[in-house]
């Protein structure tokens, strides 16, 4: 039986609909109960991502119809951090999941798989119901209290101290996202021990592979009547190093479908169909500077004529045309690294958002093999820095200038996004201009040494390290001692020697007329005469500037001098804008060097209007 392809859908009630994905068993299977997956929050989820979507593939080719979704005010959903309730919210989203995929299956019971914060939300969940016959619980939080400790700690390793002043008491920000003052009381007074009813009859518990994991709750557990089964599968820890490092964890998945099939009892012929799922657009509505404002988001499908590209399309109502094409400007949004296509710590969605109320349409995409897209054939997945997105841009450029009322077209990048962006520029691709946020690289051949030796802005890094430290004691002391990475400090010093000797060379040959041999001044001068806007910007102190600088010489200084190409910094931030005060900053930037709106003044974002904007 061949497996239906998951389907994309928006449902709940208007105005506050939740973004979900149902992935059909095939065609006359039989299941006693469908599944929902319950994400993790925050970067959790980033990481976990892929790993969920495997799970809810294998769970519908074992016969169990699966729904995968984002909880209201995360993901793709309607609204915001800053709502009132979060966890309640987010419960109540479990339970709106639930009646969905009851009704799109027409079977009477489910089962839920959670991971982290979402195995909690699902048992807080299953405990209100008497429909949910089994309970999966991937490392789940027993102690709200603990919980937010870890968030705190995890948050402060990259907090500056602007962003820890601003925060106060106000909202908790971890790895790039927030929770607030009430939704942390909440969430620090929730014990799974103090449960008085079992969550279901069957409860499997996967404990954590990468720290010890609390013993007590299974005890709890049995007490109350469910048939409680600990494992400790591997794979939690390979699932949330990073979303561009992290592995699925084939052999969980294995044992999970594993367990569905032996909770089956009495099964029953799923009906198929999707006459109850919800819709492919929704309108949110919101307020910016006093003024009602309706945006839409529409599911897009892009056929590549070998694979398909998933993106959420952002667009505008109650604006009359903004640029000299006769339509509004449109910008797509590519991956950073391998986050899906909400963008890092959601970004990209309040920036669609935000965007569309002033007047842009915009397309946050997922290239192929990543996130919500499949690879070509042929192709792995997950890869970042991949040569085939170069054709997913062109592909998603040409959709995006066949939907109405489009005009100038627009890239925007952040990290291996900003090196799509530049690529697809250089090559000409259909587009007015390219918005770079802090490229780590500018060559395929340093994308080529990730992972297997140091990259060029490593090598610029540790350079510039060491040139602060060499007239310290601090070094001789460690090299006396044995504790430096000799091998480490070598391999700097010769790439830099050689770095050095092909830029003399490069520069010698155009003293004499010859052919430049920069790369990356031929992508910059090729964009250039194909009318296409450079626009870069970066955090102050990321390595990519220094690197831009060096790889073209005196080619920089003279685009820049020209008007060809403009750079902008970002103070007091980092490489991903992880701070919330950090991405209000760049949000205000990027505002100023995107095409202006007829009709609609531009202003300074807030926290409030931002918010507004993204559906509170």
């Amino acid at each position: 039986m061949e497996l239906p392809d998951p389907i994309p859908f928006f449902f709940g009630a208007a105005g506050s609909e939740l973004f979900g994905w149902m992935h059909d068993a095939p065609t006359g299977s039989q299941s006693r109960f469908g599944l929902v997956v319950c994400n993790p929050f925050g970067f959790d989820e980033i990481c976990a991502h892929r790993s969920i979507r495997h799970l809810a593939a294998a769970a519908a080719a074992s016969g169990v119809p699966t729904l995968r979704f984002d909880y209201a005010g995360s993901g793709n959903s309607c609204g915001d951090e800053f709502e009132p309730g979060r966890l309640n919210a987010w419960k109540a989203s479990i339970h709106q999941a639930i009646d969905q995929l009851k009704a799109a299956s027409g079977l009477e019971h489910v089962c839920l798989v959670g991971v982290r914060l979402g195995a909690t939300l699902a048992t807080l969940a299953a405990v209100e119901r008497d429909d949910v016959v089994g309970l999966v619980t991937v490392a789940p939080v027993v102690k709200g209290r603990d919980y937010v400790r870890e968030l705190r700690i995890l948050g402060q390793t990259t907090a500056t101290e602007s962003s820890q002043a601003r925060a106060g008491d106000d909202f908790l920000e971890s790895a790039g996202f927030v929770l607030t003052r009430d939704t942390v009381e909440v969430l620090q007074g929730v014990n799974l021990r103090q449960l008085t009813k079992a969550p279901a009859r069957h409860v499997v518990i996967v404990e954590r592979d990468d720290v010890p994991s609390p013993t007590e709750w299974p005890q709890d557990l049995a007490r109350l009547g469910s048939a409680v089964q600990v494992e400790t599968w591997p794979g939690y820890g390979a699932i949330m190093t990073s979303p561009q490092d992290a592995v699925v964890p084939q052999l969980m998945i294995q044992e999970i479908v594993a367990v569905l099939t032996r909770w089956q009892s009495s099964p029953r012929t799923v009906a198929g169909g999707h006459a109850s799922l919800g819709a492919a657009s929704i309108n949110i509505e919101g307020t910016w500077s006093g003024r009602s404002t309706t945006v839409s988001e529409t599911l897009a499908r892009i056929d590549t004529g070998t694979s398909t590209l998933f993106g959420i399309l952002t667009t505008p109502s109650g604006f009359d045309a903004g640029d000299e094409r006769g339509g509004r400007p449109s910008v797509v949004m590519l991956n950073s690294g391998a986050v899906h296509h909400i963008g890092p710590n959601r970004l990209w969605v309040t920036l669609a958002r935000y965007w569309a109320a002033r007047g842009l349409t915009t397309l946050r995409l997922d290239l192929s093999g990543i996130g919500d897209s499949a690879a070509r054939p042929g192709q792995p997945e997950n890869i970042d820095y991949s040569a085939e997105a170069s054709r997913d841009i062109a592909d998603a450029l040409t959709w995006l200038r066949g939907q109405q009322d489009v005009g100038s077209c627009h890239l925007l990048g952040l990290c291996s996004g900003a090196f799509h962006a530049l690529k697809a520029a250089a090559a000409g691709h259909p587009m007015n201009s390219a918005l770079i946020i802090n490229p780590l690289t500018y060559s395929w051949a340093d994308c080529a040494r990730l992972g297997k030796e140091l990259n060029d802005y490593e090598i610029l890094e540790q350079s510039t390290k060491y040139r602060k430290q060499i007239l310290t004691l601090e070094p001789w002391v460690r090299l006396v001692r044995g504790q430096l990475d000799l091998g480490t400090i070598r391999g700097v010093v010769t790439r830099r020697l050689r770095d050095s000797w092909a830029q003399s060379l490069s520069r010698l040959r155009r003293v004499f007329g010859g052919p430049p041999e920069n790369v990356l001044s031929a992508e910059l001068m090729a964009a250039i005469q194909c009318q296409i806007q450079l626009r870069f910007v970066f955090t102050v102190g990321d390595p990519g500037y220094d690197l831009l600088r060096r790889q073209t010489g005196r080619a920089f200084d003279r685009l820049s001098q020209q008007g060809e190409l403009s750079i902008d910094f970002v103070a007091d931030a980092n490489h991903t804008f992880t701070q919330l005060d950090s991405r209000e900053r760049l949000i205000a930037l990027l505002d100023t060097l995107m095409p202006s709106v007829r009709g609609h003044a531009r202003s300074s974002p807030d926290r409030t209007s931002m918010a507004e904007s993204a559906g509170v």
